[in-house]
């Protein structure tokens, strides 16, 4: 072994090394690119969930509270009619 084939074994590992070290960068970036995506998609997923569940009292209604609702309504439009008809009846 001379030093010609120590320099060529050298010369060819710094580069290899330098090379796998680069590679090996460039695909952590991406791999922590790709966690920082997911972990905002999840983020985003979460406020929409939020924000759903916090609208969810005042758009949504259940069918029986809804008909409930009209039911009371039509009462009370009977009611003024009847006493819309009585003040009419005395005039």
């Amino acid at each position: 072994m001379g030093p010609e084939f120590l320099l060529v074994i050298i010369g060819f590992s710094v580069p290899a090394v330098t090379g796998i070290g680069w590679v090996t960068n460039k695909l952590l970036g991406r791999f922590h690119e790709r966690i920082l995506r997911v972990e905002k998609r999840m983020d985003n997923t979460d406020a929409d969930l939020n924000s759903m569940y916090h609208r969810l009292p005042i758009e949504y209604v259940l069918k029986v509270d809804f008909l409930r609702e009209l039911q009371q309504m039509q009462e009370n439009f009977k009611q003024i009619n009847i006493k819309l008809d009585k003040l009419i009846e005395k005039l």
